[in-house]
């Protein structure tokens, strides 16, 4: 699960039946405590009632003929959905607009991101309109209709209908949980591959469930779309439940040409999910968010926006190492540092420099050298810079050796040219580490 997802450690079913009454008729008791029973409709439905009531202040009316969302794992989608969007928040933009792609009778994206994050607003479409109906009842009902707004589209339609709708649109990022399967067939072939029962009941109707082609065929449909929509948004995402689909949609992310992407996984119990995002914006998203380490996938991982250099220092004079990273960014020509993040003991440190020329680089060197003309260190473009980048100490144990490992970790944030940034994080280790044994 996402390091901040609470249902890391299982809930207290007992506790939680105290504060939802309705949950208690489904509470199983035994010698090693209290839980409840996972193949029963019944009781997926008061524990997801329960849930969202108690830790999110969220009502939920969930219709018996449609899907009921398990909280945990939405909750991780919407929590990797804050990483990603935390990337671009020196831009300053506090208000965020989001796109639920089928988002269903519950509502549940909207909702829960929109209770955990007071700056962000909502589209939601689907083409069910009983599930719309569904939808629209509960975000009214959790006072929500001013951040939320449903839109009926059709399956004819293109996936990013309200795009095409209104042509000056923008959206920070758009998500979707598409149908896993091509048919009734597919779900029963899928049941039947199983290798043990699943420990929890299915409580999705076909219309939530299937769709031509399945999940692959779908978001890829995505992927083609997005070029056409390009830039009016930065961050597009999709939810994955087969990992053999990550080949499929990766190969159409890459068969367009598109290098800024990332792959997730999800993981609750037994149950695996992947998702994907990808932009053909230049800003850039950290390692941590875009990469995972499971060595099936890592064919398909994107290159890495996250250097990190291991340095050996003699003793760990933390306040010595941000003074030498502070003098050796001070020291880039056409460069600024624009944010510095410091603790009061130098435990942490973080710094984010925008660069608008490349003066680092050993031909760059060699042009100065000769009298060649070089940007103006003070006329950075901030609108458009070459290179945004953050830099940071990271301070670990004394090795066996003696002395103290850290590591000096270069972020891309914003950029164009792969080159460009991992010259630059050379260029600064490598000065560093002079300054070091000097």
């Amino acid at each position: 699960m996402h390091p901040r997802n609470p249902y890391r450690i299982p809930p207290d079913f007992s506790q939680l039946a105290k504060v939802y009454p309705a949950l208690e008729p489904c509470i199983i008791s035994y010698s090693g405590g209290f839980s409840i029973d996972f193949k029963n409709e019944t009781s997926q439905r008061r524990l997801t009632e329960a849930l969202l009531h108690r830790d999110f202040g969220i009502r939920l009316n969930l219709p018996l003929n449609r899907l009921c969302p398990p909280v945990p794992n939405r909750l991780n989608y919407v929590l990797w959905l804050q990483d990603i969007i935390h990337t671009t928040e020196f831009l300053g933009n506090m208000s965020v607009l989001g796109l639920d792609i089928g988002t269903g009778a519950s509502a549940i994206y909207p909702l829960l991101s929109c209770k955990l994050n007071p700056d962000w607003s909502f589209l939601a479409t689907d083409v069910d309109k009983f599930s719309l109906s569904c939808a629209q009842s509960n975000i009214e009902r959790n006072g929500l209709a001013d951040r939320i707004q449903v839109f009926e589209t059709t399956p004819e339609a293109p996936i990013f209908a309200p795009f095409h709708q209104d042509p000056n649109l923008k959206a920070d990022f758009t998500m979707c949980n598409p149908p896993f399967y091509s048919s009734r067939d597919d779900v029963s072939a899928s049941a039947d591959s199983k290798e043990f029962e699943p420990n929890a009941v299915c409580t999705g109707a076909d219309v939530e469930m299937i769709t031509e082609g399945g999940e692959s065929s779908f978001v890829r449909r995505m992927v083609d779309e997005s070029v056409e929509i390009g830039q009016r948004c930065r961050w597009y995402t999709s939810m994955l439940g087969k990992m053999s689909s990550l080949t499929e949609v990766i190969g159409a992310i890459r068969g367009h040409g598109i290098q800024n992407y990332g792959i997730t996984e999800f993981i609750q119990g037994f149950t695996r999910r992947w998702a994907v995002v990808w932009s053909f914006s230049d800003l850039r998203i950290s390692d941590t968010v875009a990469r995972i380490a499971n060595p099936q996938l890592q064919n398909l991982m994107p290159p890495r926006n996250t250097l990190r250099q291991a340095i050996r220092v003699p003793t760990p004079d933390k306040q010595r190492l941000v003074n030498i990273l502070s003098e050796a960014l001070a020291a880039v020509e056409g460069a600024r540092v624009v944010n510095a993040e410091i603790s009061d003991d130098s435990s942490s440190s973080r710094f984010i420099i925008y660069a608008s020329k490349n003066t680092w680089s050993r031909a760059a060197r060699r042009k100065n050298k000769q009298g060649g003309p070089l940007a103006d260190p003070t006329a950075v473009e901030a609108s458009v810079p070459n290179l945004i980048a953050s830099l940071q100490w990271i301070f670990g144990d004394k090795g066996a050796a003696g002395g103290s490992e850290t590591f000096l970790e270069c972020q891309w944030i914003q950029g164009k040219d792969r080159n460009l940034f991992e010259g630059f994080a050379s260029h600064i280790s490598r000065k560093v580490s002079e300054a070091i044994s000097h």
